[in-house]
């Protein structure tokens, strides 16, 4: 049988040390949720990132769920609320707040960009629903 796409993120991320939910410092590790991904979050060094497009939305939710009962400290840098709003339907429980914070990258981060399938340049959208939304999850190798 052939692993979906998401389930092939879960085994990157345990071998890059992310199966493990808590820092050696005895820090949560973070799922962090961004609607894009600027480099100038990223250490001013050489990295490698390992990017995996998320073709099912609802085997991302499961992901999360997995990763939230393993102990991740799940935080969000979205400051579209119809996006925030299309992601807690499918049982991410993300705050209702958006937050318009600046992230910066902590080592052991797991990076979850949602964009929107078809944005909507110069308008606001404020009707989003899951299957309108483009997913990848980041990590830095």
């Amino acid at each position: 049988m052939a692993q979906t796409q998401t389930q092939m993120a879960a085994e990157r991320v345990a071998g890059a040390g992310g199966g493990a939910a808590w820092q050696q410092n005895g820090a949560p590790r973070r799922l962090v949720f961004l609607n894009a991904l600027p480099l100038n979050v990223l250490p001013r060094a050489h990295l490698e990132l390992d990017v995996l497009p998320v073709s099912n939305i609802n085997e991302l939710a499961a992901w999360v769920q997995r990763r939230l009962q393993e102990g991740w400290q799940l935080i969000h840098y979205i400051r579209h609320p119809a996006t925030i709003q299309a992601l807690r339907q499918l049982g991410i429980p993300l705050p209702e707040t958006p937050n318009s914070g600046l992230y910066s990258y902590d080592a052991g981060d797991i990076i979850v960009v949602v964009t929107l399938r078809s944005p909507q340049r110069g308008q606001e959208v404020s009707q989003v629903s899951p299957q309108d939304l483009e997913t990848w999850i980041v990590t830095v190798l």
